[in-house]
């Protein structure tokens, strides 16, 4: 059964994290997949990992009033990805960066394109942002694909700018304006 929600395509929508959402966390970034292309999720991820992480979404959503960031589920509400602003405080700002992750099975089939326009349209509209961006590490083209389909423009390249495994990488950093995403 679905909950309410933003609709993101047939049978996928956006919703709230959930603390129940753990067990699919720890699935999910079970392997290294996830980590290897993205900025802030650790491997191993750990219970605490995701306790801290569920902790910090749902007491953000709880004190703004309003959800920044956003559990990609399946026709059967399980978490199968994630996007959002996490570290944006509704009203203290007209920009937030955002982030997102899918889980690997899901990968090459359109769906985060589509979780990230719905979050765009959210963004612009309940938060009333004017500005998003977003940094995607340089070994990470099927990330910037997202972005650069959704509108986004390349802005700039952050050199060594990231250590992952020990080793620094560069990232492209990517601007989307509010007008931009209306005539897009």
């Amino acid at each position: 059964m679905t909950e309410p929600g933003i609709n993101v395509r047939d049978g996928v929508y956006l919703s709230s994290v959930r603390p129940t959402d753990k067990p699919a966390l720890l699935e999910h970034f079970g392997t290294r997949d996830i980590s290897e292309t993205t900025l802030n999720i650790p491997y191993p991820y750990t219970e605490s990992d995701a306790d801290s992480w569920l902790h910090k979404r749902i007491a953000h959503s709880e004190g703004s009033g309003k959800e920044v960031t956003f559990a990609v589920r399946d026709a059967g509400g399980m978490l199968i990805g994630v996007v959002g602003a996490d570290s944006h405080r509704v009203g203290a700002s007209h920009r937030a960066e955002i982030g997102y992750w899918l889980a690997r099975q899901y990968w090459g089939r359109g769906l985060m394109t589509d979780a990230v326009r719905a979050y765009i349209g959210y963004a612009f509209g309940e938060l009333r942002l004017l500005r998003l961006t977003a940094q995607v590490v340089e070994f990470n083209p099927g990330s910037a694909r997202v972005l650069e389909k959704n509108g986004f423009k390349l802005e700039g390249r952050l050199r060594s700018h990231v250590r992952k495994g020990g080793k620094l990488f560069d990232v492209r950093f990517y601007g989307l304006l509010k007008e931009e995403a209306l005539h897009s």
